[in-house]
């Protein structure tokens, strides 16, 4: 298309350097239309299809709809052909080489988008003049906001990747009577606008032909930019679940256990309720962030019962309930190496009892008895493991949903 912009150039330095009046511009327009039937191809042979180039020029990104998969794009085409009937001798006029003739006077393909996200419309509104150089050459840029259907895959959000295709063809030609081509593959990208929430990745312009169709298609891959979910959605929910974690440190005689953790809880569900309206709200597939999202829930919700649970250790009496002695021993393996070692270290005394006919009596120092494991020490093992357990499955979830995304 570029030889026709610099074709285009020359006329119009020619077209200057050799004005003509407007009662030259009326004659030549009234003899063009003279008998002009706007109904009928432009024909060479009945056996020759018309050629139809398109280009396009993308603007910017209107708006990409998860939920409805709408998307659409601000650009225009770039179209040209050649009907013969519209030609002139430039030198009859006065050297005019180039006439703009209205939309709705002159023959022009029905380029339409055939899979639009709301109904089938023509590209032609009657609202863009069609420029004519006089061997013929027909140069229409209609431009216009083209909303497309897309099929959407939110799965990896909002590290996602989308690609959409708007579908355009002569509607109602077969490839015998008009083909439309691409004539460049490249979309113009001179006038393009970057948008806030994606990135394009590929585009192109592609042609179809086969024995029944001739269309052209506008594909479009676009990554999200994930900023905005990450700081807002993500890293909040991971932080609020940390502060969750400081629970299992506070004093149980200070009574605000069970109200700290629910009050955390709280929170996280108001949080998750706000941040609903920024999620895909798609069901097939579902996003990956909306799991993570109820493990953290799920994960809150644990954090309480296991408080609740310690306290309820803390507070029990150990006349009425002993220790059970394997409870016994893992907290000494665990949270009170002291208590172990100590036990390890009894010492076996020998002693001589000259009336006893044993000459060897052992016995233990009541110093290095064992020592004893009360419910309170149980309540204290059980809040180190679960702060020291439920740390590492934050960390695990979140980076199994950083690795899967990205």
């Amino acid at each position: 298309m570029k030889w026709i912009d610099y074709f285009i150039l020359c006329l119009l330095f020619l077209e200057g350097s050799f004005s003509a009046n407007i009662t030259e511009v009326e004659t030549l327009y009234d003899n063009l239309l003279n008998n002009y039937n706007k109904y009928v191809r432009p024909l060479t042979s009945t056996s020759t299809p018309v050629l139809v180039n398109a280009t396009y020029s993308l603007v910017g990104i209107k708006e990409f709809d998860e939920v409805n998969g709408k998307f659409s794009v601000i650009g225009f085409f770039t179209i040209t052909w050649i009907d013969p009937r519209l030609a002139w001798n430039p030198w009859l006029y006065n050297n005019i080489y180039m006439t703009e003739l209205p939309e709705s006077k002159v023959w022009i393909p029905s380029l339409t988008l055939v899979n639009p996200y709301d109904k089938i419309e023509n590209l032609a509104k009657g609202l863009f003049p069609v420029t004519y150089v006089y061997n013929g050459l027909a140069y229409w840029s209609p431009g216009d906001v083209t909303s497309t259907g897309c099929e959407v895959d939110v799965t990896y959000y909002p590290f996602d990747t989308q690609s959409c295709s708007m579908m355009l063809m002569c509607w109602g030609y077969g490839p015998s009577a008009i083909i439309t081509q691409a004539s460049d593959p490249e979309i113009g990208m001179a006038y393009y606008s970057e948008h806030g929430t994606w990135e394009l990745v590929d585009k192109k312009l592609s042609t179809h032909l086969d024995s029944f169709l001739s269309y052209i298609s506008i594909d479009i891959k676009m990554k999200r930019r994930p900023t905005f979910a990450v700081i807002n959605i993500v890293l909040p929910m991971v932080f609020m679940l940390v502060l969750n974690l400081l629970v299992f440190i506070l004093p149980v005689d200070g009574g605000e256990r069970v109200s700290y953790a629910i009050t955390v809880l709280l929170a996280i569900a108001v949080f998750l309720t706000l941040v609903g309206d920024n999620l895909p709200k798609t069901s097939k597939p579902t996003a990956l962030l909306s799991y993570f999202l109820l493990v953290d829930l799920v994960l809150s919700s644990l954090i309480c019962f296991f408080v609740i649970i310690g306290m309820s250790f803390y507070y029990k009496d150990k006349k009425e309930t002993p220790v059970p002695k394997p409870i016994a021993n893992m907290v000494r393996l665990c949270c009170h190496r002291r208590c172990a070692r100590r036990a390890e270290s009894t010492t076996v005394v020998e002693a001589y009892d000259p009336k006893s006919s044993n000459k060897n009596v052992p016995f233990t120092d009541d110093d290095e008895e064992e020592e004893e494991v009360t419910w309170k020490m149980v309540s204290k093992c059980f809040d180190k493991f679960m702060l020291v357990s439920c740390l590492l499955i934050i960390i695990a979830s979140t980076a199994a949903f950083f690795v899967m995304t990205m």
